[in-house]
């Protein structure tokens, strides 16, 4: 017997799997931070701000970029990250971008290469 499901309602069901299956669980999180484009070697391209939006033990979820020249690299680069705020203060991360969003609410999905944490 099959049951006819609506689209919306599928894909609902496979967003709900996916969350189930996510190897490191996503935390909804509002985080400034200051950021620096790099090339692959690592030299600066250009600077400002973004928004952390969620954050796991691989990655996070960045959006609401503020950089001096208005505009990413399209040729690969990597992301430098230093978080700021009561909790986020000091973790630092060197990310590669895995995954853009379109829109109003542009983000880049990044994986931490590096992550560390500098006190004081």
């Amino acid at each position: 017997m099959t049951r006819e499901v609506k689209v919306e309602e599928f894909k609902t069901l496979f967003e709900q799997e996916l969350e189930d299956v996510r190897r490191y669980k996503r935390n909804e999180v509002s985080i400034e931070a200051k950021i620096r484009i790099l090339d692959p070697a690592r030299k600066k391209i250009d600077e400002g701000t973004a928004r952390v939006k969620n954050v796991s033990l691989k990655g996070a979820l960045l959006g609401e970029f503020k950089i001096r020249r208005n505009g990413l690299p399209i040729r690969p680069f990597l992301i430098e990250l230093h978080m700021s705020g009561k909790k986020y203060q000091g973790i630092n991360a060197v990310c590669r971008p895995v995954r853009f969003e379109k829109g109003e609410d542009f983000g880049i999905g990044v994986e931490f290469e590096e992550l560390w944490v500098e006190t004081k």
